[in-house]
């Protein structure tokens, strides 16, 4: 191993020789089914080779992840159902000079066989051998078996998992409280989503006594929309506090790449690891960024990804107790094919007064109902995150009041919220 760290680059000879002293030192036992590498020269490419027991999606995301960890750069080039191959880029992403000859992982699958296939023109560095014995070592003796933790794989791509177990150990406890009024929204929620996860059975059972032919009647998906800060993340959340299952949030800039095809790849990453929960929700937030209209008028990469959520969207169906919510300002401008998979939509309107004066009775708790009503008032149109906005900002005027006059530290009265809601409203 020494040696790999001073070589830049291994002939054939060397390679085999690196592999043989690394590898060979296994004993039987823990080799298992895995035979050696074999190394040997093939149409002008240095090709390493070895069969593995079994290969699933799941075993293939783990190796992308080691892979990962020894080489910087790369991208799938092919992920197809027993096909899958990850290619090296360059050390620069914008130098294409000899794209074609860096180091290539094949992973194919048959009905009688599975293998790992190696090859690059030129010789190999240090890196890709140490990925290769990692690799190889992974699948030994049935190890390759072994899922990772689908919380880890996520993390790795900038995904947070909102996980209610880990919280509720925290203290947290989420209910409806946390969102003032929204009666209606929180009744549609619990209608459409968290009684359909809770109670599959049930659902399940109506349809037999319903229908000709006994089909799923519980929604595979459900869009949020509405004006941004009016609580659909916020809702979200609680919904996967109250099932019990962990929720996704996937975030639109670490879904979106300038590289072609890796929004796409990003995107298929995030519910192949999803699918290794038992149950779980998959939070799409503002999808009108994922996937407009096709009318507009599209490009091809934009195309390829909108092609990867409607696919997606239909396979992630199958899992038991799981569901995928999508949140959107712009519902107008989703393309037809993507609103067909949401079973239903579910709007969150800007809160009229008495949602105005219920929120800020979470924000301003030293004010009475009626003070509350007249600061509501004024507030007119304003999203339940604005409200917070403009409390945070009234208790930060008031706090530096108090500090220059030093004065003893008293709440903020009405008439400061009065005077910076008129400011706000102008």
């Amino acid at each position: 191993m020494d040696e790999l760290k001073k070589t830049s680059g291994m002939d054939f000879l060397s390679v085999r020789e690196a592999i043989s002293k690394e590898l060979g030192s296994l004993s039987p036992e823990e080799r298992g089914d895995l035979g050696l590498p074999e190394v040997f020269p093939e149409k002008n490419e240095l090709k390493i080779e070895f069969t593995i027991p079994t290969l699933t999606k799941e075993q293939v995301l783990d190796s992308i992840q080691i892979l990962k960890s020894h080489i910087e750069n790369l991208r799938i080039h092919t992920f197809e159902s027993g096909y899958y191959t990850i290619q090296a880029l360059n050390e620069n992403l914008f130098d294409t000079k000899n794209i074609l000859e860096t180091v290539r992982f094949r992973f194919v699958s048959s009905r009688t066989s599975s293998k790992i296939e190696i090859s690059k023109k030129g010789n190999y560095k240090s890196e890709e051998l140490f990925a290769i014995f990692n690799l190889y070592k992974y699948f030994l003796s049935g190890s390759g078996k072994k899922t990772q933790n689908p919380k880890e794989l996520l993390l790795k791509l900038g995904i947070s998992v909102y996980d209610p177990i880990e919280e509720e150990l925290k203290g947290e406890q989420l209910d409806f409280g946390w969102i003032a009024g929204y009666e209606n929204v929180k009744r549609e929620i619990k209608d459409s989503i968290i009684l359909p996860i809770q109670n599959p059975n049930a659902f399940e059972e109506i349809s037999k006594l319903t229908r000709k032919h006994p089909s799923r009647n519980r929604p595979r998906a459900v869009l949020f929309e509405g004006d941004p800060g009016v609580g659909k993340t916020t809702m979200a959340k609680i919904v996967s506090y109250l099932c019990k299952i962990p929720m996704i949030y996937v975030p639109i800039e670490t879904i979106l790449s300038k590289y072609y095809g890796e929004s796409s790849q990003n995107l298929a990453y995030v519910f192949d690891a999803a699918s290794l929960f038992p149950s779980s929700i998959i939070f799409l937030d503002e999808i009108d960024s994922l996937a407009g209209s096709r009318e507009e008028g599209l490009f091809e990469a934009t195309r390829n990804l909108l092609s990867v959520l409607l696919r997606k969207l239909d396979g992630f169906e199958g899992k038991p107790g799981s569901m995928t919510l999508g949140a959107t300002n712009r519902k107008q401008d989703l393309d037809p094919a993507l609103l067909s998979r949401f079973d239903k939509s579910i709007y969150f309107p800007l809160p009229d007064l008495e949602e105005r004066t219920a929120i800020l009775g979470n924000f301003a708790i030293h004010l009475d109902e009626d003070s509350r009503r007249r600061v509501a008032e004024k507030l007119n149109k304003t999203s339940g995150r604005n409200i917070k906005d403009f409390c945070d900002y009234v208790e930060r005027k008031w706090t530096a009041r108090l500090l220059e006059s030093k004065n003893e530290i008293i709440a903020p009265p009405v008439e400061l919220y009065l005077e910076i809601a008129d400011i706000v409203r102008n």
